[in-house]
């Protein structure tokens, strides 16, 4: 990107990266005015919003034309809640709407919002076995963020479909992976985000020791994929990893990379069964 004439570009992760890495520089001021597009993923806004939260100066040349970005933003500054309605095919769900040992109420908007996600995913054309595998590992990473991340109150879960698309995203601004997994002794040694990871995401790794059953909601979501094409991406601290193909796995194709630096974890899943096995 280059500062002069103000610039268009795609809302892409791509984008988000190279956004985030000026903000963290103290260039993106210097850039200009920047208009992000549509893209066709919710994922990239999602993080744009966590980064736009945690710079709020730094980003307040870049205007973000995807209504989904604003739907994050105003879920993260005033807890509102979109996406419940018939016919809507994105919504984003403030997790400070959710206390796990309080009022009925909190649970029950939550468990009516996640009803329509999954039912909009069914609307457009993906297995119903297939979604509720999703959202029963939805449900897990949501619970996720209350008994790991440190600020619950960040968090935000996001999805959005398209014909035979559904795409998922559940995100906070916690302490992240590296810093959650070293409460483990089992985890103590990880030095960088990039290796905290790889561990996160192997089944029953978390803060707790194996033997207590905590950790088990990405091996949930690897199961819920064990039949189908998708692509995931795990954005924590300095580091990206995302894995892609038929049935994602660390044994499959897999892209670990240096990024700026985000505080909490993002997960990104997004599922097409239908599309052509290619990489994305």
């Amino acid at each position: 990107m280059n500062g002069g004439a103000p610039q268009r570009v795609t809302a892409s992760f791509e984008t988000a990266d190279d956004l985030l890495w000026q903000a963290v520089a103290g260039r993106l001021p210097k850039l200009g005015p920047i208009t992000l597009a549509r893209s066709g993923r919710i994922g990239p806004l999602v993080e744009l919003a966590m980064a736009t939260a945690a710079h709020p100066d730094a980003y307040c040349g870049v205007a973000v034309e995807p209504p989904v970005f604003h739907q994050v933003e105003r879920a993260l500054k005033d807890g509102l809640i979109s996406g419940a309605v018939a016919h809507d095919r994105a919504g984003v769900f403030p997790l400070s709407h959710v206390n796990p040992g309080g009022a009925e109420a909190e649970r029950l908007a939550w468990d009516q919002w996640a009803k329509h996600a999954e039912n909009a995913a069914v609307a457009a054309g993906l297995a119903k076995g297939l979604v509720g595998g999703l959202m029963g590992a939805l449900g897990e990473l949501q619970d996720n963020v209350f008994e790991h991340s440190g600020r619950p109150e960040s968090g935000v879960v996001a999805y959005a479909v398209g014909d035979g698309v559904f795409e998922l995203v559940v995100a906070d601004a916690g302490r992240g992976v590296l810093a959650s997994l070293r409460e483990n002794p089992e985890f103590a040694g990880l030095e960088e985000s990039g290796a905290a990871l790889r561990v996160a995401v192997s089944d029953g790794a978390s803060r707790h020791a194996r033997s207590t059953g905590h950790g088990y909601g990405i091996g949930q979501l690897f199961r819920a994929l064990a039949h189908d094409a998708a692509e995931l991406r795990f954005r924590s601290g300095d580091h990206a990893l995302r894995l892609w193909g038929d049935a994602p796995s660390l044994t499959g194709q897999v892209e670990l990379a240096q990024k700026a630096w985000l505080d909490g974890l993002t997960i990104t899943v997004r599922c097409a069964p239908g599309a052509p096995r290619r990489r994305p």
